[in-house]
C-alpha cells in the first residue's frame, strides 16, 4: 500500500509499507494521480493508460445510444411512412400567375407541366425525415408496394402516361408501362409482384380498362369494364386473385360516388361524400355500417398500415392558402395536420 508524504521542491516522495521513500519528478505527478483515480491496474506512467471509469462511461453512453436509435427505428417501422406528390409553381412569370391566379384572361393551367413541377417524395407520419425522390418535374400518383420495398408512381405529361417502379429510397427506377393516353390509378398485388392498373389506352375511345402488370413488365390480363374500373376490382387480401364486386354494392353508395379505398383488411372502403371523408364496413358483398369521419372537408386519402388512422390532404388549419397533410383517427374522429409549408400536398398513400 502506497501512501503520499511530504513534497520536496521538484519532487514527490511515494511512501510504500515495504520500501523507503521514493523519489519521482514532479511532471509525472499528474499521471500518477490520475492512474489512482481513474483506476488504472498500473500506477507507472504511460501514455496508454485510459481511465477505466471513462472505459465504462463511454460503453454505456454507446449502449443507450444504439437502444435510442433501435427504438426510434422500431417505432418508424411500426408507423410506416407517408408517400406523396408535392407540387411547386416554376420560379418564371408563368409559374407566379399560376400560383397567384394572376394569369392573362383567357389563359389556363390545362397543361400544368408548363406552369408546376411534380415530385414524389416519402415523410415518417410524425411529420419527420421528409425526402425527396425524384426532379423530372412529371411524377405523380405513387404507391408503396406492400413489402415496402417498392414504390410505383405515375410520370409524363397528359397523353404520355407511363408506370414506373423505383425502390424506397428513389434507387433502381424501372419503367413498367410506356406512355398510355392516362393512367388514373394502380394497386399492388398482396406479394408486391404485380399492379393493378386502371387506365385509358386512346383519347378517342376515352374508355377505361384495368391491366394487370407483373414487375417484370409484361401484362398479363385485360378487363375492359369501364365501371367497375373506377377502383372497384381490387385485390383478394389472401392472394393474387382479383375481386369484381356486384353492382349493387356500387350501387348502395350515394350517386357519383367512385375510386373507392380499400382498407388493408378488406373489410372496409373509403370514399368520399360532399367532399367529405367517410367509411363504409363491407360484410358478405353488402354495406352494413356507414360513417362520416370527418365534417372537415378533404381529399387523397389513405389508410394507415393496421387500418387505425387515415391521413389525408386538407385546407391548411390555419386559414393559408395552402394544402397540407392531416392525420385522423378512425376510431375518435381526432385530426391533427402535421405539415405546415408552401408545398402543395397529393397524391397521399401510406405503408
Amino acid at each position: 500500500m502506497r501512501h503520499y508524504g511530504k513534497m520536496k521542491k521538484g519532487f514527490l516522495n511515494v511512501i510504500s509499507d515495504s520500501t523507503a521513500p521514493v523519489a519521482l519528478p514532479l511532471s509525472t505527478k499528474s499521471t500518477v494521480f490520475r492512474s489512482k483515480l481513474w483506476g488504472c491496474e498500473n500506477p507507472v506512467v504511460s501514455s496508454k493508460c485510459y481511465p477505466m471509469q471513462v472505459k465504462k462511461f463511454m460503453i454505456m453512453i454507446a449502449i443507450v445510444l444504439i437502444i435510442t436509435v433501435n427504438g426510434v427505428v422500431s417505432a418508424q417501422d411500426a408507423g410506416g411512412r407517408l408517400v406523396f406528390a408535392i407540387r411547386n409553381p416554376f420560379l418564371h412569370r408563368d409559374g407566379f400567375r399560376a400560383a397567384t391566379g394572376t394569369l392573362e384572361k383567357g389563359r389556363s393551367t390545362t397543361k400544368w407541366w408548363e406552369f408546376y413541377e411534380y415530385n414524389i417524395c416519402t415523410m415518417h407520419p410524425a411529420g419527420t425525415d421528409f425526402r425527396l425522390l425524384t426532379d423530372d418535374g412529371v411524377s405523380r400518383r405513387p404507391r408503396w408496394s406492400p413489402d415496402r420495398q417498392r414504390i410505383a408512381y405515375i410520370s409524363g405529361v397528359d397523353g404520355g402516361e407511363s408506370l414506373h417502379v423505383m425502390a424506397g429510397d428513389g434507387t433502381e427506377n424501372k419503367r413498367l408501362v410506356k406512355e398510355q393516353h392516362r393512367i388514373h390509378d394502380i394497386w399492388w398485388s398482396p406479394s408486391s409482384d404485380a399492379i393493378l392498373v386502371a387506365l385509358e389506352i386512346e383519347q378517342a375511345r376515352n374508355q377505361l380498362e384495368n391491366w394487370i402488370v407483373a414487375i417484370g413488365g409484361k401484362s398479363t390480363k385485360r378487363w375492359r369494364t369501364s365501371r367497375w374500373a373506377k377502383g372497384w376490382r381490387h385485390w383478394d387480401v389472401n392472394g393474387a386473385k382479383v375481386n369484381e364486386p356486384r353492382n349493387r354494392l356500387m350501387d348502395a353508395l350515394p350517386e357519383g360516388t367512385q375510386w373507392p379505398v380499400w382498407s388493408p383488411d378488406g373489410k372496409q372502403i373509403l370514399f368520399y361524400t360532399a367532399g367529405k371523408i367517410c367509411v363504409a364496413a363491407v360484410e358478405n358483398g353488402s354495406f352494413t355500417k356507414y360513417r362520416n369521419l370527418s365534417p372537415y372537408s378533404g381529399w387523397d386519402a389513405a389508410w394507415s398500415p393496421d387500418g387505425s388512422r387515415i391521413a389525408f390532404v386538407g385546407r391548411d388549419s390555419a386559414g393559408r392558402d395552402t394544402s397540407e397533410i392531416f392525420l385522423l383517427d378512425v376510431e375518435t374522429g381526432n385530426i391533427s395536420q402535421i405539415t405546415s409549408s408552401t408545398h402543395g400536398y397529393l397524391d397521399l398513400h401510406w405503408r
